[in-house]
């Protein structure tokens, strides 16, 4: 069985021997590292290279599938060979990486510098006081055609679309870090789709020399660990899941409600009249239409009630005047007084408007007759005065 491997490009730099340390720890792990010597720094090359060449480079020395480490500019390579071919690798390790895009006042000034001051690099014992002046800078110390190199690299980054990078990457950062600052990692971390980021306090740009054993620690376990990525397909059914049992977790136990009825319901019970299953009340039809029989039934026991019958029989008596030898000849009896406050408002219908011409005119007579008795006179019981009318 082949050991795991990992394959690394390097920085801007011209020799790999800080690397060792580091190096020889991953070893011990049981990890197998392949350091790529970069053309123009660490491998022999006179030419100006462009990002497109090295990153035609890189595709031909690491196989497909592969797991790649890139410190600084080797990880701007790797960065625009991940978006040029998605799939190229399996796992993208970024350490202290270049290729977010920065205006700096810092860089041209070191050029400056670096132009008028270069006569103090021939001038001996003065080497170390020219790279102090011009900060230690990549540029001030390549040579003709890595300058150029170089700035074709800064000039890349504008294009670079770090969105388009698919494949699980793990950012590592030293806080420390004063060439590639902390929130262009950040910023990687926060565009590039499944990707992890971790920062280190005391880690400084290259932490191989820094924390070497740290750093191979580090490496290893973030080796072994890739970020993960989950298909689209299963956010969105893991989401339905989700949300599918929190409805189930939401319902318990279902309570019929006695009190509210649809609409649909309450058309169906009042065609089908009131149910003896019903125990929610009655809607406000039947509630009417209760209360209009109710009332039905008391006016019938009103009207059938002794008073009312008597009234109703006088009301039809037809009445004419008397003389006073009738009066004369009435047995003495105690005078009754009959109050017209028992008698209904109602109109009662005799059968047409003849008849109830008639009875107005003899109720009229009845009347008079009546107002001419004296306190000490009497009235004879209703049939005695059927009796006379007869006669």
């Amino acid at each position: 069985m082949a050991k795991p491997k990992l394959y690394i490009i390097h920085g801007w730099t011209y020799t790999t021997d800080p690397w060792e340390k580091t190096l020889a720890s991953l070893k011990k792990q049981g990890l197998e590292v392949e350091m790529l010597h970069v053309p123009g720094l660490t491998a022999p090359s006179k030419k100006v290279w462009t990002i497109g060449e090295y990153v035609r480079w890189a595709d031909r020395h690491i196989p497909d599938g592969a797991v790649a480490l890139g410190h600084s500019n080797g990880g701007r390579i790797l960065l625009n060979l991940c978006t040029e071919k998605p799939n190229k690798l399996a796992h993208l390790i970024l350490l202290d990486a270049a290729g977010v895009y920065e205006v700096s006042s810092k860089r041209d000034v070191t050029r400056s510098i670096s132009k008028k001051l270069g006569f103090l690099k021939k001038v001996p014992g003065a080497e170390k006081v020219w790279h102090k002046l011009t900060g230690a800078s990549d540029y001030a110390r390549a040579p003709k055609n890595m300058k150029v190199t170089l700035s074709n690299m800064l000039e890349s980054d504008k294009e670079l679309d770090l969105t388009r990078v698919k494949v699980p990457t793990s950012i590592l950062w030293g806080e420390a870090d004063t060439i590639t600052p902390v929130h262009q990692a950040e910023k990687m971390h926060q565009k590039i789709a499944h990707s992890t980021l971790e920062v280190f306090p005391d880690w400084t740009h290259a932490p191989y020399i820094s924390h070497p054993l740290e750093l191979a620690k580090m490496i290893f376990k973030t080796y072994k660990t890739p970020p993960k990525i989950q298909d689209p397909a299963e956010v969105t059914q893991a989401a339905n899941i989700s949300a599918s049992m929190t409805l189930k977790k939401a319902q318990g136990p279902v309570i019929p409600s006695t009190t509210e009825r649809s609409a649909t319901l309450a058309f169906k019970k009042k065609a089908k009249g009131p149910q003896a299953t019903d125990a929610a009340g009655r809607s406000a039809a039947l509630a009417l239409s209760a209360r209009h029989k109710s009332s039905k039934a008391n006016s019938r026991s009103e009207q059938e009630s002794p008073s009312r019958v008597r009234v109703a029989e006088l009301a039809e008596v037809e009445y004419e005047k008397l003389d006073a030898d009738d009066f004369a000849a009435m047995p003495e009896r105690p005078r009754e007084i009959i109050s017209t406050a028992s008698v209904p408002k109602k109109k009662h219908r005799l059968g047409g408007k003849k008849k109830r011409v008639a009875q107005s005119k003899s109720t009229k007579k009845a009347s008079k007759s009546i107002k001419k008795v004296t306190k000490s006179e009497s009235l004879e019981p209703s049939k005695s005065v059927a009796k006379g009318a007869k006669e």
